[in-house]
């Protein structure tokens, strides 16, 4: 089981975009949505993945499979 089985729909939407190298504006663009919420979801996933910054979170996505494209 991928660790990312652990993320809302959501938050695997915007995941795929943060490993796209987009912005928290950008993804709040894409998704019309604010940047402090996109903050916030990338905050969550950490949590949930255990991690501690943006570039692991890009290794462990790489890692189990996820598509990066937008």
């Amino acid at each position: 089981m991928s660790v990312l089985s652990l993320l809302t729909q959501r938050e695997l939407e915007i995941l795929n975009l943060i490993v796209c190298g987009l912005t928290d504006r950008e993804i709040g663009d894409a998704l019309n949505i604010s940047k402090n919420t996109v903050s916030t979801h990338r905050k969550k996933i950490l949590t949930k993945l255990k991690l501690n910054n943006s570039a692991s979170l890009v290794r462990v996505a790489v890692q189990n499979g996820m598509p990066h494209k937008k």
